[in-house]
């Protein structure tokens, strides 16, 4: 009986650092894509700190029609452009406009394929481009 007591508590505390370490793990992720159907994760920012993105994808999925993205503080005097790198190279970047500001929260930014020139093919991306300037 003895031996059972000290095998699950052996159990116990194996299971506890299992856990504890996968919870370590997944919150040493500081930045990540929050649509992870794109499939990459690598973005490229410059004038500004990036604290989320998002894509808005065409019905079948193939290209992206939006990028929304959140800058922190208030970045709203500033306006921002949307790119891509494939494997050609950077692509062309198209303006986002200005942003709107929200305290508890920081700049959004929405880049959208009304007139912004977006509509860029998911197939070959390795990179999100973006420039708050």
């Amino acid at each position: 009986m003895r031996r059972n007591k000290r095998a699950l508590g052996a159990a116990i505390g194996v299971g506890a650092l299992v856990f504890a370490g996968a919870a370590a793990f997944t919150n040493s992720i500081s930045f990540t894509n929050t649509n992870t159907t794109v499939a990459y994760g690598s973005e490229s920012v410059s004038g500004a700190t990036v604290t989320s993105i998002s894509y808005g994808l065409s019905t079948d999925g193939t290209t992206i029609d939006s990028v929304t993205f959140i800058a922190s503080g208030d970045t709203s005097g500033s306006v921002a452009d949307v790119g891509f790198t494939t494997g050609g190279g950077n692509q062309p970047t198209s303006a986002c406009g200005a942003g709107t500001y929200v305290l508890s929260t920081g700049t959004t930014y929405v880049c959208d394929a009304g007139g912004s020139g977006l509509n860029q093919s998911v197939a070959g991306i390795t990179a999100t481009d973006i420039v708050v300037h």
